[in-house]
């Protein structure tokens, strides 16, 4: 018996214990038969001097939804598989014999799977490269932020740019500042309203003003003509 990792469809990894011969391989995952199960590619791997393959079993037809999301390295990783993967560790290449077999934890395949990516990239060290790169240009040529004006990189107030979409906040200020009315233009409407009262009580006046005119003068004339007539 010796240790193999299985990575099930949600790529969670484990290592267990395979006690099967390589027709019942299926069985560590957990599958009811072996129909489309096999072996799908095997990585070369060179350490102080001795070379050991690593072995990926899979099924590459499968139900809807049983899709492995598990990254796998290339050249594979573009294949899609489906339900759970089985990684063997063999001395010798496609040999899976119990005695050509060897321990694979799953700390060592982190290892290997590493390597297949060619290492992952450290972002402070990028980081750091880009801040030397900084020091060779002038003040003049940065921003206030420190950024080197090339073209991308912006000041932090300058939102004059015609891409520049402003928040829902601040588009419900603006439309709150479009529809309402401050409490001076309000008031200033309300005296022209009462100045428009007061000039057609004017008016009012003036009529009645005049009216009281007309029924004296009519009033002055009757008077006249009878006062003749006598």
């Amino acid at each position: 018996m010796v240790k193999v990792v299985v990575i099930d469809k949600n790529s969670n990894k484990k290592s267990t214990v395979l006690n099967y011969e390589q027709a019942e391989f299926y069985k560590k995952c957990n599958y009811r038969n072996n129909n489309n199960f096999d072996v799908r590619h095997t990585w070369e791997f060179k350490d102080n001097g001795e070379t050991y393959y690593i072995s990926v079993f899979a099924k590459d037809k499968g139900r809807a939804n049983s899709e492995n999301k598990y990254d796998l390295p290339p050249p594979i990783d573009s294949i899609l598989y489906y339900g759970t993967l089985l990684l063997v560790k063999t001395f010798n290449k496609n040999n899976f014999e119990n005695d050509n077999l060897d321990n694979l934890s799953l700390e060592e395949w982190e290892k290997c799977y590493e390597k297949l990516f060619g290492g992952f990239e450290s972002l402070g060290e990028d980081d750091s490269e880009e801040l030397d790169e900084l020091d060779d240009i002038s003040d003049s040529e940065k921003t206030k932020e420190g950024y080197h004006k090339d073209g991308f990189v912006v000041d932090d107030d300058d939102e004059d740019d015609e891409d520049y979409i402003p928040d829902d906040e601040e588009e419900d200020e603006s439309d709150i500042e479009d529809t309402e009315e401050t409490d001076e233009e309000v008031m200033g409407k309300d005296s022209d309203i009462d100045n428009y009262e007061d000039e057609e009580e004017d008016d009012e006046d003036e009529y009645e003003d005049e009216e009281e005119e007309i029924l004296d003068s009519e009033l002055s004339e009757e008077s006249y003509i009878s006062s003749e007539e006598d």
